[in-house]
């Protein structure tokens, strides 16, 4: 009788157990096209009561427990959308269900966007979680493995931006031809000289425009004078900062009210070999005061004016040049420099490292945030909550924040999502043999009925 009782206990729970199996399978089918879904299986163990010998053996039939697998890989997907992410690896996104809440849960739906407030949100709600970071993409605070200094990225913050010259590099041909100055001669010969324009930009964008003025000093030598900047929209206009050098050999050139009225500037003797080759390598080192009253009120600029490599023709040489008049003319070929204007933002780009860049019309691009990915020990012990998240759990183990590509993380893939792990075609074969497995169970409760109104005839 008790085989009897137990019997029918095994098939009520091998009837239990396949409908747990076809609930996950069902939850799998459902979720084929869910970004960042990780198939959950239904893991079958058996029960045995009695003392285990096999005079005794009395199965107790089976219990189905769910298991999910957040360690597989899915198929990574291009999108449109340079905000939707992917993990091609290891590491999960963090992220809270609301801006703000220090509650964290971690997930592979990288389906993000702006919402109306900038702040970068999934579809299932969830906002993205990153460490705000200077424009060298190094966090601002101190992360330590942590969560406390973790923040919504928002990208609404990113308004505008300029970039001060710092770096300048000008290629000139001065006239070989020209006449070297001479004051012992009668009468005395006027020294050739000649003026060109560079452009240059303050911390806050302004155009700013020094007068460079080229003399003649002897066949092989000439002086570069660089007078003190005006803004490049008024250079009628008083000069907006003073310049000065460290560097050996430059020398300060007064400001002379004339006349004829001169302005401030600095000035340095530049040498040719008799290849009309810079004979020597330079490089200034000019420091741009703004004036107190007459500035943008823009910070200190220091610049580095690269005049050329010796030996080679890629700075300043010397050589014949006449302009359409048949006079010797300086032939300013290029000037190159680093600062641009003031640029609007207009768009994002992010890095596999996981940097998130603020991109703007200038040209300027630096990162505004660092995208972290959480690793666990054992990352299928995660708890599953609704919104294809996660949350940790004493089986995951505490999580490590880490930067994207290290700590045996893998990249995050900008305008990529990753697909669902779900195979269809290994669902409905699980399906299947669920679908059998369940109604053998009821046979047996079919069994099971006939041989108790047996033995109750039997009785009668």
């Amino acid at each position: 009788m008790s085989s009897l009782s137990s019997s029918l206990n095994v098939a009520v729970s091998a009837m239990n157990a396949q409908s747990s199996s076809v609930s996950a399978i069902s939850n799998n089918l459902a979720n084929s096209s869910t970004i960042g879904y990780k198939t959950s299986n239904a893991s079958f163990y058996s029960l045995v009561t009695g003392t285990g010998s096999t005079s005794n053996f009395t199965g107790a039939g089976v219990v189905a427990s769910a298991t999910q697998n957040v360690i597989n890989q899915g198929v990574i997907v291009g999108t449109q959308n340079v905000t939707d992410l992917a993990v091609d690896g290891k590491g999960m996104f963090i992220v809270t269900d609301r801006s703000g809440s220090n509650e964290l849960y971690y997930t592979r739906a990288g389906d993000f966007y702006p919402n109306a407030d900038g702040d970068l949100v999934n579809s299932n709600n969830y906002y993205l979680q990153g460490y705000p970071t200077d424009r060298n993409g190094v966090p601002l605070t101190n992360t330590g493995n942590s969560g406390a200094s973790l923040e919504t990225i928002n990208l609404a913050g990113a308004t505008g931006a300029a970039k001060a010259t710092s770096e300048m590099s000008i290629q000139a041909v001065l006239p070989a031809q020209a006449t070297a100055g001479d004051s012992t001669a009668v009468p005395p010969v006027a020294a050739y000289t000649s003026s060109s324009d560079v452009e240059i930009y303050d911390s806050l964008g302004v155009a700013h425009t020094m007068t460079v003025k080229w003399t003649k000093m002897s066949d092989t030598k000439w002086t570069m004078t660089l007078y003190d900047p005006k803004l490049s929209s008024d250079m009628t206009g008083d000069a907006t900062g003073a310049i000065s050098s460290t560097t050996t050999g430059v020398t300060d050139v007064p400001a002379n009210a004339g006349p004829p009225a001169t302005s401030h500037g600095i000035a340095v003797d530049v040498e040719f070999t008799d290849q009309g080759l810079l004979k020597t390598p330079s490089v200034l080192a000019l420091k741009i005061t703004p004036d107190a009253s007459n500035g943008t009120g823009a910070a200190i600029s220091e610049i580095a004016l690269n005049l050329g490599t010796a030996g080679k023709a890629n700075g300043l040489s010397t050589y014949s040049n006449e302009d359409s008049d048949g006079k010797p003319a300086v032939d300013l070929k290029k000037v190159v420099q680093d600062g641009v204007t003031y640029g609007t933002y207009y768009s994002n780009t992010i890095s596999k490292a996981g940097l998130v860049y603020a991109n703007f019309t200038n040209g300027i691009s630096y990162p505004i945030y660092q995208v972290p990915l959480a690793m666990f020990s054992n990352v299928n012990g995660l708890e599953a909550v609704s919104g294809t998240a996660y949350s940790a759990t004493v089986k995951s183990g505490t999580p490590t924040y880490v930067t994207a590509g290290t700590g045996g993380s893998g990249g995050v893939s900008s305008g990529s999502v990753e697909s669902s792990t779900v195979d269809t075609a290994a669902e409905f074969s699980k399906l299947i043999v669920s679908q059998q497995a369940y109604s053998a169970a009821t046979q047996i409760i079919s069994s099971n009925q006939e041989m108790f109104q047996n033995l109750i005839s039997a009785k009668r």
